[in-house]
């Protein structure tokens, strides 16, 4: 007893020092770049536009320009990393669960793929779902990402939504909307072309409170796979031990799989594709906190956002005042990082 109460002592430790480092790296964010701003700067703008917000009396006056460099792009960009990373480590964690398959990703099943797809109609040919509109990239990529979704789960549904039928299912989708994706490409314009490309890449660049709040709702679907934490942890022991113990491997998978594809339209069809966090993020999480998802799933959450918060401080100051896309830079360390991982880590990664 004494043994495993130190040990979710530790988790929790670990879990309560992740939270703590989440605005120490949100400020940094906000803070760092071309436009020097100190802590005092974020914290008076903040209070000047929440306090205008609930028409209460402001006292003194902010420079405009601070005002504008502070909550109008540095803030809504720092809070959708925060969204992003949380929202694609947890569907990463959930994925590689159901499948139980840690090279698993949530671009594994076609959706980076599909958003690029619809995307490049926008772009290229100007077609959309919904006409024209100013989200009509934005809504495209979600769209084509939920068919390339329902296309690789009524795929694999044939053969009875087993972890592998979904993974290959996934790739023949990949492959058949990059096909696409590289024949749009192929015909397009050169001014198109570049806009598509530096959508591929992705970004959060283009971030504001509008983006902010329509990704926000992602979180809800987040606590719901919280949910499912048990239920993973049983499906990690094989389809027949879920069986016997009142888990229905075929619905799990289904239920999961649905919500975490939501999850990554979600954010993808507003940043482009990321790629590495879904994937990476549950590898660290099981290397210092385990397997068990009722703590795995929280730490990932935890340490996606941290990477993409500090990626994208990143990327903006690297080659400042010009700015990197956070999509390469989260290739350029997923990649050392992943293969330092699956190397270093000498035990069986499912228990």
């Amino acid at each position: 007893m004494t043994g495993k109460y130190r040990i979710t002592t530790r988790k929790i430790f670990i879990l309560l020092l992740l939270i703590f480092l989440i605005p120490i790296f949100l400020l940094t964010s906000i803070s760092i770049g071309f436009y020097k701003t100190s802590l005092y700067d974020i914290f008076s703008v903040v209070q000047h536009k929440i306090c205008g917000f609930l028409g209460l009396n402001n006292n003194g006056q902010i420079n405009s320009r601070l005002a504008a460099i502070v909550w109008d792009i540095r803030l809504p960009r720092a809070l959708m990393a925060l969204i992003a990373g949380v929202g694609l480590a947890i569907a990463g964690t959930t994925l590689q669960g159901v499948l139980r398959n840690p090279l698993v990703s949530p671009f594994t099943i076609g959706i980076s793929s599909g958003a690029s797809f619809g995307a490049a109609l926008a772009i290229v040919l100007g077609i959309g779902i919904t006409g024209f509109s100013v989200y009509m990239v934005v809504i495209n990529a979600f769209v084509f990402s939920l068919i390339a979704v329902s296309l690789t789960l009524g795929i694999a549904r044939i053969k009875g939504l087993s972890q592998e039928s979904i993974i290959l299912s996934g790739i023949a989708v990949m492959y058949l909307f990059s096909a696409l994706v590289t024949f749009l490409q192929y015909i397009a314009h050169e001014h198109d072309l570049k806009t598509l490309v530096y959508w591929i890449m992705g970004d959060l660049a283009f971030s504001n409170w509008k983006r902010v709040s329509i990704v926000s709702p992602i979180v809800i679907i987040c606590l719901v796979l919280f949910k499912f934490a048990w239920d993973l942890n049983v499906l990690a022991m094989g389809d027949e031990v879920a069986k016997s113990s009142g888990t229905e491997p075929g619905t799990v998978r289904l239920i999961c799989t649905v919500l975490a594809s939501l999850i990554t339209a979600s954010i993808v069809c507003m940043t482009g594709p990321i790629g590495f966090i879904g994937l990476v993020s549950p590898h660290i999480a099981r290397l210092i906190i385990g397997s068990d998802y009722r703590y795995s799933m929280f730490c990932s959450a935890l340490i996606g956002a941290l990477i993409l918060i500090a990626a994208d401080t990143a990327a903006r100051v690297i080659t400042a005042p010009t700015e990197l896309p956070v999509g390469v830079l989260t290739a350029f360390l997923g990649v050392p990082l992943f293969l330092h991982l699956l190397l270093r880590s000498r035990r069986e990664v499912w228990r």
